[in-house]
């Protein structure tokens, strides 16, 4: 069985200034199949940035990355999140 990597684009809510603790309300909130391998932030516009999120999961998941965005969409400071890729991990 194959993992795969969801690149995943978290915009955070305005009132969020600490991107490190969003990171770990969002690994709190995933079941221990989800695994976040590598995170970056990215700025969009004047001051405002969004978080990137590489995360690992067994590729057979059921839903595909239903459960990942819906799961991280509730976390308290996330004002909306975009699957931008998903590819096998090597």
């Amino acid at each position: 069985m194959a993992d795969v990597i969801a690149l995943v684009k978290i915009y955070p809510s305005e009132d969020v200034s600490d991107m490190d603790s969003l990171v770990r309300r969002i690994e709190e909130s995933l079941p221990n199949i989800y695994r976040v391998v590598m995170k970056e932030t990215v700025e969009i516009a004047y001051g405002y940035r969004a978080l990137v999120l590489y995360i690992r999961f067994p590729e057979n998941t059921e839903g595909g990355t239903e459960e990942l965005e819906t799961r991280i969409a509730g976390v308290d400071g996330v004002s909306s999140v975009e699957i931008e890729a998903v590819t096998r991990a090597l």
